[in-house]
C-alpha cells in the first residue's frame, strides 16, 4: 500500500494501491468470517441457548469490527474516506427510500416468532454483524478493489461477500439453502456497495443490513409460503434497486487514484 502524495483529500474515497488486489481482498474477507465462525463454534461446544449463542457471536463480530476499524485507522485514508460520514448530497435520502420497503415486506410476511429475551440478543447480534461486515466488505475490501475501477470494486466485493457465506456449510447448512443464500448475498452485496459508492457513506448500508438480518431472525427465518413470497418480493425490489443504481454508481469515479491522492476526478 502506498501513497503518491503527502496531501490527503478527505472528500475522496479510500483507494488502496496494491499489486495483488484479489489476493488482498480475499485475505481480508477471511477475517470477519473467522471471528464469527469461531464464536459460533464456541457457542455450540458450550451448548449455549439461543440468546447466549447470539451474544457470543455478536462478541466475535464486535472484535472483528474493532480490528477492521484499526486497519482503517492505520492506513493513510481517514475513517471519513472509508464511509464513516453523513451520506452526501441532497438526494442521498432518496437512494435509501426503497430499502425500508424490503424490511416491511419480510416483517409483514414472517411476523415475530421468537421470545423477547432472544429478540434483544438478536438485536445486539444484527447490529454487530452489520457493522463488522460493512466495515470489511464495503469499507476495506471495496477500497482494495477500487484500484481496478468502480465496477470491479462493486462486483468484486459482492462476489467475495457472497462466497464467504458458503462457510455456513461447515455449520451444517443444506447445500440448496447455501446456494440460495449465496445468490441473495451477491445481490445484497451489489446493492450495499452501490449505496456506499453513491452516498459516500457506510451508514445507510449498516442500518439496512442490521434491519434486514433482524427481521429475518425475528421471524425465525420462516419458510412458509407467505414468508417465501415476502422474501421473493423483497429480492425483486433489491434487484430493481441494483439496476437503477448501477449507472449512477459506476459513473461517479471512472478514474482511480492511489490511496490518499488529492486530485479531483472529473464527473
Amino acid at each position: 500500500m502506498s501513497s503518491t502524495s503527502s496531501r490527503v483529500d478527505r472528500s475522496e474515497p479510500a483507494v488502496w494501491s496494491v499489486r495483488r488486489r484479489w489476493a488482498t481482498a480475499i485475505a481480508f474477507a477471511v477475517i470477519p468470517v473467522f471471528f464469527t465462525a469461531a464464536a459460533s463454534a464456541a457457542s455450540q461446544l458450550l451448548h449455549a441457548d439461543d440468546a447466549s449463542a447470539a451474544l457470543m457471536i455478536a462478541g466475535g463480530a464486535g472484535v472483528s469490527a474493532a480490528l477492521g476499524l484499526l486497519v482503517m485507522r492505520v492506513s493513510p485514508a481517514s475513517l471519513r474516506q472509508y464511509g464513516f460520514r453523513v451520506p452526501r448530497g441532497a438526494r442521498a435520502g432518496l437512494w435509501f427510500l426503497p430499502l425500508p420497503i424490503t424490511i416491511v415486506l419480510v416483517l409483514a410476511t414472517q411476523g415475530v416468532r421468537v421470545p423477547g429475551a432472544v429478540l434483544i440478543a438478536y438485536a445486539v447480534l444484527t447490529v454487530c454483524v452489520a457493522v463488522n461486515e460493512e466495515v470489511w466488505f464495503r469499507g476495506i475490501i471495496l477500497a482494495v478493489l477500487r484500484g481496478g475501477g468502480v465496477r470491479a470494486a462493486i462486483i468484486g466485493s459482492s462476489i467475495v461477500f457472497a462466497v464467504m457465506h458458503l462457510a455456513n456449510l461447515a455449520g451444517g447448512q443444506a447445500l440448496p439453502e447455501a446456494i440460495l443464500q449465496l445468490t441473495f448475498a451477491a445481490l445484497f452485496g451489489v446493492a450495499a456497495a452501490e449505496l456506499a459508492v453513491v452516498t459516500g457513506s457506510l451508514w445507510p448500508a449498516i442500518v439496512w443490513h442490521a434491519a434486514w438480518d433482524f427481521v429475518n431472525y425475528a421471524g425465525g427465518n420462516a419458510t412458509t409460503n407467505a414468508a417465501l413470497a415476502g422474501t421473493g418480493a423483497a429480492s425483486a425490489v433489491i434487484l430493481a434497486y441494483v439496476l437503477v443504481m448501477w449507472r449512477t454508481a459506476t459513473l461517479l469515479r471512472r478514474r482511480t487514484l492511489p490511496l490518499g491522492h488529492a486530485d479531483h476526478l472529473p464527473s
